[in-house]
Parts: C-alpha cells; sequence; structure tokens
C-alpha cells in the first residue's frame, strides 16, 4: 500500500462533512446519561491520522532499508515504527475501549444492567478519537438504543444493541492488528540482530499486513457509511451532497482494494465499480441506483464484518 496509503490517510476526511454526518459525529460524542470517561486527553481522529501516516512512512523505510546491507539502519527504523504504534494505542485507549464492551457484555449476561450501562457509557466516551474507524450512523443508533434498553431493564434487548455498537467499530480486531504489528517488529529486530535480511524482508512484510489489516476496518467502515448515505440523498433527490458521499465511498474503497489481501477483494472492487458509474451518471441517475449503493454498502459491510471471524 506505501506511498498511496500514506496519501489517503493524510487526507484522512479533511473535506467538510455533510450536515448528516456531523449531526451523526455529534450523537456520538455527545455522553450517555451519566457520566462517561473521555478518551486519552486532547485526543482527535486528527491526531490519530497523523500517527498512522507517520506509521505507514516508517513501514517503507524499513522496506526499502532492508533491501540493503545495514541491519542497524533498519533496527532503527522498526524501534521508531514500535513507538508509533504505541502512541497510536495509547492515543486511541484502544485497550481501555476494548475492556469496556467487554465488562458490559458481561455485565448484561449476569443481569446487572446499572453495571453493563457504565460500561456502555464507558465505551461511549471513548470511541471519540477512533471515529475514521467507526460505521458512526450504527454507533449512533445502536448506542442510544443500548441506553434506553438498560433503562427498561431489558437485558436482551441491551445486548442485541451493544452487539450492533460494538459491531460499528471492530475494537478487537483493530486491537488485534496492532499487537500483530508490533510482535512482527520484534522478530524483525530479531532478524537483523543476527544479521539475517532475508528472514527480516519476510517479518516486515507481516508487520504491512498487520498495518494494512488496521487501515482495511477503517477504509470499510467509512465507505459502508457513505455508499449508504450516498443512496438515502440520492433517492431524495440530492445528487450534489450524494455525489460527495460517493466520493469519499470511492476514495475509500480504493484505499480498502489496496489493503486487502484475501478473497473478498473481488467483492470491493466491484462495489469500486458500481460507486464510481453511478457518480459518474448521478446527475441523471437510473431509478435502481439508489438501490444499487444500498447494495454495494452491504456488501462492503458484509467483508468488514468478516474481519472479526
Amino acid at each position: 500500500m506505501g506511498r498511496a496509503a500514506g496519501a489517503v490517510l493524510a487526507a484522512g476526511r479533511t473535506r467538510a462533512l455533510s450536515g448528516v454526518v456531523a449531526a451523526l459525529l455529534a450523537i456520538l460524542a455527545a455522553p450517555l446519561s451519566g457520566s462517561a470517561p473521555a478518551a486519552a486527553a486532547g485526543t482527535t481522529p486528527g491526531d490519530l491520522r497523523s500517527i498512522l501516516g507517520k506509521t505507514d512512512r516508517a513501514i517503507e523505510q524499513a522496506e526499502s532499508a532492508v533491501g540493503g546491507r545495514d541491519p542497524g539502519k533498519v533496527s532503527f527504523i522498526l524501534i521508531h515504527a514500535d513507538e508509533l504504534l504505541a502512541s497510536f494505542l495509547d492515543a486511541s485507549s484502544l485497550e481501555a475501549l476494548v475492556k469496556a464492551f467487554d465488562d458490559a457484555h458481561e455485565a448484561a449476561r449476569a443481569s446487572d444492567l446499572s453495571a453493563a450501562a457504565s460500561a456502555l457509557r464507558r465505551a461511549s466516551g471513548l470511541m471519540s478519537p477512533l471515529t475514521d474507524f467507526v460505521v458512526l450512523r450504527q454507533a449512533a443508533e445502536s448506542s442510544r438504543a443500548a441506553q434506553h434498553a438498560a433503562e427498561m431493564k431489558d437485558a436482551a434487548a441491551f445486548l442485541t444493541s451493544l452487539d450492533r455498537f460494538d459491531g460499528s467499530i471492530l475494537a478487537p480486531v483493530l486491537l488485534a492488528r496492532v499487537r500483530e504489528a508490533r510482535a512482527a517488529i520484534v522478530r524483525a529486530r530479531q532478524a537483523m540482530v543476527h544479521n539475517n535480511m532475508q528472514d527480516g524482508r519476510a517479518r516486515i512484510a507481516e508487520i504491512r499486513r498487520a498495518f494494512n489489516g488496521l487501515i482495511l476496518a477503517g477504509a470499510l467502515g467509512r465507505a459502508t457509511l457513505s455508499l449508504s448515505m450516498g443512496s438515502e440523498l440520492l433517492q431524495g433527490g440530492s445528487v450534489i451532497t450524494a455525489r460527495d458521499q460517493m466520493q469519499k465511498g470511492i476514495r475509500d474503497l480504493k484505499l480498502a482494494v489496496g489493503a486487502d489481501p484475501g478473497d473478498s477483494k473481488d467483492v470491493l472492487e466491484k462495489a469500486l465499480d458500481q460507486t464510481v458509474e453511478i457518480w459518474k451518471r448521478s446527475a441523471h441517475a437510473h431509478a435502481d441506483d439508489p438501490a444499487l449503493l444500498a447494495d454495494s454498502a452491504r456488501a462492503v459491510d458484509g467483508v468488514r464484518m468478516k474481519l472479526s471471524r
């Protein structure tokens, strides 16, 4: 993925969000009833994008350096990459977020809805820096539904909504990819200690795959939201705003196609090609274009949900 990923990560979501997306962000950021802890103080989605962009460049440098004859240089770059991934973990509060979801599930299964609601509030308060990885509408709707179910003392409904809320970000997947990348860095540095550049290349390829998996999860979540919103906006005749959402979806689908090494690439390429075609003719959209976009959104989300298996 390399330079292309860096460019997309740098661009991120710097364009102005539509009113609908901004509203979803506001709902997600607003605390549920009762106090909710904030994520790492002052951390923003932009901060995490910056860390990931630097990490991507560091991995790219390691990929280049390992083709040479200086294991010390490679090891130095890998140390920097590991520091960046550690800072991502710290700034994102991913470990605390995973624990909050686990605590909410455990408490709800024990019918302790008060403790479950408290854990839900913790999770909601910790998600704001990670909005680039979240299917925002699903998160906003499901978190509120879970809160309501807790107030109604309905454990079954709480768990159903909590699962959807948890599935809107797949925090365990993100955490696993970061940990895999850091573990591969340890192995790559060990290869450098033994001046084994061939093994080092294999280990750095593992770092790249794990990092790409992290980027893939975010791209799929954003694309799912953009395509579904584009479908609804196109159906409602809001062509200009629909085109903006489709453009966002196209950008993230391109990123996802480049990051996905598995058998889902065909699904993503089909969704990408179809979205591009609908975007091109959006001023004179076909009657079934909104439905086609909605189908693509579901297909992309299906790929995203497979990441948790």
